[in-house]
């Protein structure tokens, strides 16, 4: 009698376990799903509008990394490539600055400090060129810190982009739990944009709890989500006040 209801307990704890992994894989799916769907509703604000994004590094610029295993430029790609997605579902016309791992300078520069330089320019100029209505940077963030952690937004000179990471910053609270006053930026990508400019540090590669969830597609989903609704809540306010 031991020995069967001993079976029967592992028998009732491994199926707990697979419902539970079946319940976070249905609701990752859902999450996706309603949050794809739901783009519709916003193209009234959004549509037409034409916004570079520009995932951080590339090539042979890995960015922040963890051990050399997780980098900054794979990362940033993929929550660019989510928030591309919700971006163009609502009406919007989006511009990427990379699509791949590669940076923007020619392969005849070998110095990668002038590859750098190079490359930078090169983003803003496409955005400029394009006429881009906002321009969005994505990063992630390492320190020599562990504990340190959250999510960041800077924003640069350029009148609404401060607004733009306000609304930002709110949705990230609204949807992942983790908000902070947005901080005006000197970054190049910032300082040389026309239009106006924010950039966001996802999270912190350095922070354990946050390395695992910046390589999570559901986190991702909502990091990108939140952006989205910034970005919407910005151009409704545009549209409302005849901007």
């Amino acid at each position: 009698m031991p020995r069967f209801f001993l079976c029967v307990e592992r028998w009732c704890l491994s199926f707990l376990l697979l419902v539970l992994a079946a319940g976070a894989i249905v609701g990752a799916a859902a999450f996706r799903a309603r949050s794809t769907e739901a783009t519709g509703w916003y193209a009234t604000a959004i549509a037409g509008r034409t916004i570079v994004l520009d995932p951080g590094h590339g090539g042979v610029d890995p960015g922040a990394h963890y051990r050399e295993e997780i980098l900054e430029k794979d990362l940033v790609l993929q929550i660019a490539g989510r928030l591309k997605r919700f971006l163009e579902n609502a009406g919007a016309t989006v511009i990427m600055t990379r699509t791949g791992d590669y940076d923007l300078a020619p392969p005849e520069i070998k110095s990668l400090a002038a590859r750098k330089r190079y490359d930078l320019r090169a983003r803003v100029e496409l955005a400029n060129c394009a006429g881009a209505d906002i321009f969005l940077s994505i990063h992630v963030n390492t320190s020599r810190d562990p504990g340190k952690a959250g999510v960041h937004v800077y924003y640069s000179e350029k009148p609404g982009s401060d607004v733009l990471a306000r609304y930002i910053e709110e949705e990230m609270w609204r949807y992942i739990g983790k908000e902070r006053m947005p901080l005006p930026g000197r970054y190049f990508v910032l300082r040389e944009t026309r239009m106006p400019a924010v950039l966001v540090e996802a999270g912190f590669l350095s922070n354990p709890r946050e390395k695992a969830l910046l390589c999570d597609g559901t986190y991702q989903e909502r990091l990108s989500w939140a952006i989205f609704r910034g970005v919407v809540r910005y151009f409704g306010e545009a549209s409302s006040s005849g901007m």
